[in-house]
């Protein structure tokens, strides 16, 4: 009984040894793709929000009361984009529509990486923010900085008239 327990020990060791490098090779993969570029989160500091051409409206957000009515991840081949149907109320002028969407685009890219972020406004419109302000070159450039993003608003005429500022 005693040599069976010596040649159990004796076959279990290597066993575990391969056990724990492979977990140990599976957290080291996990924790490179964790900390890629493309999955650190953006702070206050960097330079997109600095970045006037960008985000030029985003000063001018008043408290505009908003209720986003859905939100979904629409992935496809490691493209992460995002699509926001968001309330607003009736007679919001094209100003605060700008800033809101700005403010809305801030606030996801601050908590994670986006391809393309697109917002419906409903019946106002909609504005995209993605390669070059088109939804389509979504995954076309690298995210970590955002260089070459831009909005593209879509916004109903009609809604918008000189009274309402635009």
């Amino acid at each position: 009984m005693n040599n069976e327990e010596k040649r159990y020990l004796f076959v279990s060791k290597p066993l575990a040894v391969y056990f724990f490098l492979t977990f140990a090779f599976l957290g080291l993969i996990y924790f490179m793709f964790a900390t890629s570029a493309e999955n650190i989160k953006l702070s206050e500091a960097s330079p997109i929000f600095k970045d006037k051409n960008i985000f030029s409206h985003l000063n001018k957000l008043r408290d505009t009361s908003y209720t986003i009515r859905s939100r979904e991840s629409l992935d496809r081949s490691n493209i992460h984009r995002v699509f926001f149907q968001v309330d607003v109320p009736k007679g919001i002028s094209q100003e605060q529509l700008l800033a809101l969407a700005q403010k809305i685009v801030k606030e996801t890219i601050s908590h994670e990486y986006c391809h393309c972020i697109k917002i419906d406004f409903g019946p106002y419109g909609y504005v995209d923010f993605a390669p070059y302000g088109n939804w389509a070159k979504g995954g076309e450039v690298p995210i970590s900085s955002y260089r070459n993003y831009r909005f593209n608003y879509v916004l109903s005429s009609s809604f918008f008239s000189k009274k309402s500022g635009s």
